[in-house]
């Protein structure tokens, strides 16, 4: 019973609140229109208010802006009012405050507001427009009653020979709407007449218009009707030279900070036998290329099995289970290395809760969601090189930052430069995702193609493919200047996106080298040269002193993405099968290297949990557009109001 009862009471003071808030209305609303030749239109306002309850009077808002007609910013003047007043602007309009805030009316009020109304140059094409809301859609009383007269001048022009002409000319471009915004109701009383002057005066009325409604006239006029009218700021000047002008000192810039602060040196690389001291596979794998990938992490399970932490068995259908052989804080200990905080949580991560000698499988890892530890240990490792062991200097990464978010700068005013040349800003809406795009792949592929860019044999191919993404956004972006402009600029879209990509390539060099840094990949580098060009005589050498050789250098040539060129080295040389893998097939060298290509293709996604892959259940506006006979609310000035 509560709820019906409670229901009611808000339909009533719902309904109390809508009378209280219409306590007044407006009895008669009178406009005096003189249209000047010249775009100033004088306005003349009587409004006879009636107030039921105490007021302090009305307040009464005139549009200035206008979305919808060329970029048009009206100009109030002279403005004057029968009450004290004061004014403000907001949101486009121009907000009158009549009457007194210590003074209450009631009853009859009549305000008189008059003012200037200079609409500045009329830029349609093959036609002049007197396009005026004599009553605005945004008052928010009835208005009992409207009378109107609208006084336009005769002017000489070739469009009519003469005042009688001029007569039928507006005759039959006069059109009347009202009602709602938008309405099309042309059922309003008017007549024409022709003063003795040749002038022209148009007198009329509506009754009972309804809060909201409003009243509105169209004329189409001659085209150069209006003369010497306020012309309006040329911006596409500043739209054109300014997208050219940013993009010039961005790139000038992004060149200064690089050649002063990203500049590095040459890496000197000297092939050496030993990875760089006291670092794992995956550290090695993070030097190389900035980042830990999944077979930097699957690395180190044979450089672990290598140095006897753990054994792999391999059963039918590249399934593989792995033995626990020691702790991984008691080898630590034994051996004396300084084992990172982050490898631990990485091997015990692993083997999650088991002892010496147990075992795991795939099902094991993903119950135990192995695949977060990966994660967790690929944000760490970049943690680890910070400080003194920070592998770029710090200056050089803030620029790296700020250049790649400057990168946007070009895209930005460039869509600007193709909006503003025509007014067409819905353009902004096809070119918007295509510059997101761009700074997106820009910023994601050059960081990328350096990241790699001492792995590859030939950084030729991918330099070709990294640079397609800018052809196809040039190309997107004159097609839409095609599509919107009627001057379209094959040198401006490419002024905006080849800047951008510019930008954004210098942005991915920049990060420079700390010193530690490029002594650390100086050692990588050398290492890798190593596992790359070492001749076959060298390597009997070593396999006689070392039996285990290939073994302690495969977890290294996986990282550096070497695996299969360091089994072919060894082909026809007699090589033992390492101690800590069993498997069904019969060994060759190339086995450990197809081994660790199926662990880093299955291992990642075979320790993702079930849950994880299958998911769980689970403004006011001012303006309105070109008709052939307009509608209500359409035109310029108008507004509304209310009382306070």
């Amino acid at each position: 019973m509560k709820r019906p009862i409670l229901i009611a009471l808000v339909l009533v003071a719902g309904a109390f609140c809508l009378f209280a808030s219409t306590d007044y209305y407006i009895r008669n609303y009178d406009v005096e229109i003189t249209v000047g030749n010249n775009a100033v239109h004088h306005i003349v306002e009587t409004i006879d208010v009636f107030f039921e309850g105490p007021h302090h009077g009305i307040v009464r808002e005139i549009p200035y802006e206008y979305s919808d007609y060329n970029g048009t910013t009206a100009k109030v003047r002279g403005l004057k009012c029968s009450e004290k007043y004061e004014y403000d602007y907001d949101n486009g309009y121009l907000v009158m405050q009549i009457g007194s805030a210590s003074k209450y009316v009631q009853g009859d009020v009549t305000y008189v507001i008059e003012y200037d109304y200079d609409l500045g140059a009329d830029y349609n094409e093959g036609y002049d427009e007197f396009y005026m809301n004599i009553i605005g859609t945004e008052w928010e009383c009835r208005i009992d009653n409207a009378t109107f007269s609208v006084s336009i001048p005769y002017v000489e022009h070739e469009g009519y020979a003469n005042a009688e002409a001029f007569f039928d000319y507006v005759y039959e471009n006069v059109h009347f709407t009202y009602g709602n915004y938008g309405s099309t109701n042309t059922s309003v009383k008017a007549s024409l007449y022709r003063e003795e002057d040749g002038s022209l005066l148009i007198e009329g009325s509506k009754g009972d218009l309804w809060s909201h409604e409003g009243l509105t006239l169209r004329i189409d006029l001659p085209e150069g009707w209006y003369q010497g009218a306020r012309e309006r700021w040329d911006h596409r000047g500043l739209a054109r030279y300014a997208n050219i002008l940013l993009t010039v000192l961005l790139v000038a810039l992004a060149v200064f900070l690089w050649s002063a602060y990203g500049r590095d040196s040459v890496p000197i690389v000297v092939a050496r036998f030993e990875p760089p001291r006291g670092f794992s596979p995956l550290m090695v794998g993070y030097i190389a290329d900035d980042t830990v990938d999944d077979k930097d992490v699957i690395s180190m399970l044979f450089y672990w099995a290598d140095e006897g932490l753990l054994s792999i068995a391999e059963a039918k259908g590249n399934k593989y289970t792995f033995t626990k052989l020691k702790d991984i804080e008691a080898y630590a200990v034994e051996s004396g290395k300084n084992i990172p905080a982050f490898e631990i949580k990485l091997f015990n991560g692993f083997f999650k809760n088991c002892d010496v000698g147990d075992t795991v499988s795939f099902k094991d890892l993903q119950k135990n969601n192995f695949f977060q530890t990966i994660v967790d240990t690929k944000a760490k490792a970049g943690a680890y090189f910070s400080k003194d062991r920070s592998l770029y200097e710090r200056k050089s990464k803030t620029f790296a930052g700020l250049l790649a978010l400057l990168s946007i700068v070009p895209l930005a005013t460039g869509i600007l430069r193709i909006c503003w040349m025509e007014n067409i800003m819905d353009a902004a809406f096809l070119l918007i995702p295509v510059a997101i795009v761009l700074f997106l792949l820009n910023g994601i592929g050059f960081v990328n193609l350096f990241r790699k860019w001492h792995l590859r044999k030939s950084n030729v191919l991918a330099c070709i493919v990294r640079f397609l993404p800018m052809v196809v956004a040039l190309v997107l972006f004159f097609l839409i200047d095609m599509m919107v402009s009627d001057a379209p600029s094959l040198f401006g879209c490419a002024f905006s996106v080849i800047g951008s990509t510019a930008i954004s390539f210098f942005a991915a060099i920049m990060s420079k080298r700390s010193e530690y840094g490029n002594r650390v990949l100086e050692e990588t580098l050398g290492y890798r040269e190593f596992i790359d060009k070492v001749e076959m005589d060298q390597l009997k050498m070593m396999i006689d002193q070392d039996p285990d050789f290939y073994y302690h250098v495969l977890s290294y040539a996986v990282v550096l993405g070497l695996e299969d060129k360091w089994a072919r080295k060894f082909d026809g040389m007699i090589v033992n099968p390492p101690t800590w893998y069993t498997g069904y097939n019969a060994f060759d060298v190339y086995m450990m290297s197809r081994v660790a290509s199926n662990m880093i293709r299955t291992l990642p996604a075979a320790s993702v949990p079930k849950s994880s892959i299958s998911g769980s259940a689970g403004s006011r506006v001012g303006g309105g557009g070109f008709h052939s006979s307009g509608f209500s609310g359409g035109g310029f000035g108008g507004g509304g109001g209310h009382a306070w």
